[in-house]
């Protein structure tokens, strides 16, 4: 642990030196540098550097970087206003994770339309697990790919201490980023140097199931061209199963040279070292899904055991590239090297009953040892021109994405458990591989390679906005170990949309768009051979309309989507290899809001209401008609907050939430001793509710300005439900029982 620690701080300091500071930290300057992103004490100073805000402060302009709610870059690589966007997409930003006390990834997530979130609940939180629009997608952070190991658990995971935003991109958006699944994708974007002499924030969280969080950020300016920042988050928790924890530790740091000139070069450095990430555990269908006449199995119940472990570290190194060769036209260029280890060995729950008492679970036993280098560049050329009164706006780009996993396994066998009444300490949890007792074992060693070039072209006449792009795809796949397969794929996907804005602030819109996307794994082909997936293809068409308010922040959404996939994977018995299936069709309506509503009241909503169906399926025509495993229908969530306007209130921040998901597919159940009836199966919905109460020190006493407490309640009435299940593996995942935290922050 210390060398890490003294690793992590070497790579922070070599990137960002501590300057002489140019201001004391009560400067004006600084307020109005610092996004009031610490709402609930988070730590955030605010900024993107892409769509830089300026704010008059005394005789100076201070450009704090911030990226305003309204305004989105995922759709078009280029800073854009979401109600001027012909396509689908919602934004979070690090105020919204900080009010209301969000964790990672999958929880900020239960508040986007379209988004089935948590589906594997509390017990696998060390992954951002959810499906967009009914299909798993893909995340980029800073415009770059986060690659995923192609066969294990060598996956990487953003703390949400390091972002400013994310934009969740609805639909097919191969046409700017390549391998992207015809959902849609997950855009965040890091905390990257403010232009400010100094500014800086820290907060302390504590909470149930012994949550903590300590996070630190400081930045500031170092001369008159350069900038950085050093921010780093510890944090924890137990989770709601017996025996796991989650842990972390994460330090990241970035300097921007030539800040205010033609040219810039921003270097980012992260390292984040994971010692436990919980049990990864499940629970049987039988007790949770299914009624067991022994009763309902508790979501506190552990199948594993104590010496159950799951580590992770990760190291990341990015760069981006500015120059504005004047005249509207600038380069980009950005690149980023990532490398992710994972050691898991694990005793967990195998799914069925062990006999016909209904008590004791089968179980099994798996370790792995895997690790994960991947390096992502892309290089844009954009400009502005007019051809008459047409005025375009030109993106041509080229990019490259490489990766190369290699994974040592092993499955094994497990004695059964009573969920009742377990009695642990009968096994050793396997550390490695090769303690796995009487093994199926195996090796993977994958490299994956795509590069692609693309053009896109925004088009103004007047109130109409047309967008069209295209972009022509190779990839490159090769399996060195198990089956030494080779496969090759290139692809052309394009897109066509149209916009118009009515005088009245109403702006209807459609839009075609295809998506291409090479697969990493195994799979099961029809002659019973193992090999390499085909691409997934998708296509989609959408629909809808945006309505803003000229001058005011209120934005409404509406859209309607069709979207259709062919060669989708779905698992097999055996965990190590998939199938393809034939097509899936996944249509549904979608609409989200966020707006003022004077006096101090905000609201912000969000509907969805999908309808995901199998299409075709010549290995399996039963499946045909059905859902897929894990897809919700839809969902439903409000918040409503109430800041004092005045008055012997002042500071004083009043918050709910409530949260509805409907019923999601399970799969098909069939029983082991006849418990239960065969067939497919629904996991039901749940409702579920939120509070917030947050209070700014600094209005009771001019002494503790920058002070803030806040404290979270998420499902407040402790309701237990279930996520998701995998009833063919006869596997369920319960959701996040209630959690209360209180937070106490501190920004300059």
């Amino acid at each position: 642990m210390h060398h890490r620690l003294v690793r992590a701080l070497l790579v922070a300091s070599a990137l960002c030196p501590l300057p002489a500071l140019a201001a004391a930290p009560d400067s004006p300057l600084v307020a109005a540098a610092i996004d009031s992103a610490t709402d609930a004490a988070a730590v955030d100073a605010g900024a993107t550097a892409d769509a830089p805000d300026q704010q008059q402060v005394g005789d100076d302009v201070v450009v704090t970087g911030v990226q305003t709610r309204d305004v989105a870059s995922s759709a078009t690589k280029s800073s854009a206003p979401l109600a001027q966007t012909p396509q689908s997409v919602s934004v979070v930003t690090a105020a919204d994770i900080a009010g209301l006390g969000l964790q990672n990834l999958n929880q900020a997530l239960r508040f986007v339309a379209g988004v089935t979130p948590e589906t594997r609940g509390s017990s696998a939180e060390v992954y951002d697990q959810f499906k967009l629009r009914g299909f798993d997608a893909a995340v980029f952070l800073d415009g770059l790919r986060q690659f995923d190991s192609p066969t294990g658990y060598a996956n990487p995971q953003v703390d949400v201490s390091r972002l400013d935003r994310f934009e969740v991109l609805k639909g097919p958006a191969s046409v700017l980023y390549g391998q992207s699944s015809p959902g849609g994708l997950v855009a965040q974007s890091s905390k990257l140097p403010v232009d400010a002499p100094l500014y800086g924030a820290v907060a302390a969280t504590y909470g149930t199931f012994d949550l903590y969080r300590v996070d630190a950020d400081v930045g500031g300016r170092a001369g008159e061209s350069v900038l950085w920042r050093v921010y780093g988050s510890a944090n924890g928790a137990d989770t709601q199963q017996r025996f796991s924890r989650r842990e972390r530790q994460t330090v990241s740091g970035a300097v921007t040279l030539g800040a205010g000139g033609a040219t810039t070069l921003t270097l980012l450095g992260n390292y984040s070292h994971d010692p436990e990430n919980g049990a990864y555990g499940v629970f049987p269908a039988l007790g949770t899904l299914i009624d067991n006449p022994n009763g309902r199995i508790s979501s506190r119940f552990d199948g594993g055991e104590a010496g159950n472990r799951y580590r992770r570290e990760q190291a990341s190194g990015t760069y981006i590239f500015r120059h504005d060769f004047g005249g509207g036209w600038s380069f980009r260029a950005s690149g980023r090297y990532q490398n992710v280890t994972a050691r898991l060995g694990l005793i967990y729950v195998s799914g069925s009953p062990a006999d016909a008492g209904l008590r004791r679970y089968n179980r099994a036993s798996y370790a792995t040892d895997e690790q994960l280098d991947n390096w992502t560049y892309d290089n844009q050329l954009s400009g502005a021109f007019r051809t008459g009164p047409v005025e375009h706006q030109l993106l041509i780009g080229v990019d490259r994405q490489v990766a190369h996993s290699t994974e040592a396994f092993a499955f094994g066998s497990a004695p059964a458990l009573d969920a009742y009444q377990p009695v642990y300490g009968t096994v050793a949890t396997p550390q490695t591989p090769a303690e796995v007792p009487t093994p199926f074992s195996g090796s993977y060693d994958t490299r994956q390679r795509q590069q692609g070039v693309y053009a896109q072209d925004q088009l103004s006449l007047g109130d109409l906005r047309v967008t069209l792009g295209g972009r022509q795809d190779w990839a490159y796949a090769r399996e060195r170990t198990r089956a030494g397969s080779t496969q090759r794929d290139a692809k052309f996907t394009w897109r066509a949309a149209a916009l118009y804005t009515l005088p009245f602030g109403l702006a209807p819109y459609v839009s075609y768009s295809t998506s291409f996307q090479p697969q990493g794994g195994q799979v099961l082909r029809d002659d019973g051979t193992l090999g390499l997936p085909d691409p997934s293809l998708g296509k989609q068409i959408e629909a809808g309309a945006k309505f803003s308010v000229p001058g005011t922040p209120i934005l409404l959404s509406a859209a309607w989507f069709r979207i259709d996939q062919t060669n989708v994977l779905t698992s097999t018995p055996d965990f190590s290899v998939s199938r393809q299936t034939g097509e899936v069709r996944s249509t549904g309506v979608e609409l989200e809001g966020f707006a003022p509503l004077g006096h101090g009241f905000t609201v912000r909503g969000a509907f969805s209401r999908q309808r995901v169906r199998v299409t075709s399926d010549p290995q399996d025509p039963s499946r045909v008609g059905r859902g897929l495993e894990t897809v919700g229908r839809g969902g439903t969530s409000v918040n409503l907050d109430w800041t004092a306007p005045g008055g012997p209130f002042t500071g004083l921040t009043l918050g709910g939430a409530v949260r509805h998901a409907d019923e999601a597919y399970a799969g098909v159940y069939t029983p082991t001793f006849g418990e239960a009836a065969a067939g497919p199966r629904n996991s039901p919905g749940y409702t579920v509710y939120d509070a917030l109460v947050r209070y700014d020190l600094g209005a009771a006493a001019p002494g503790l300005r920058g002070l803030s407490l806040a404290v979270n309640a998420a499902n407040v009435f402790d309701k237990s439900y279930l996520t998701s299940c995998f009833a063919n593996y006869q596997w369920c995942w319960y959701g996040n029982r209630r959690t209360v935290q209180a937070t106490l922050g501190w920004k300059f």
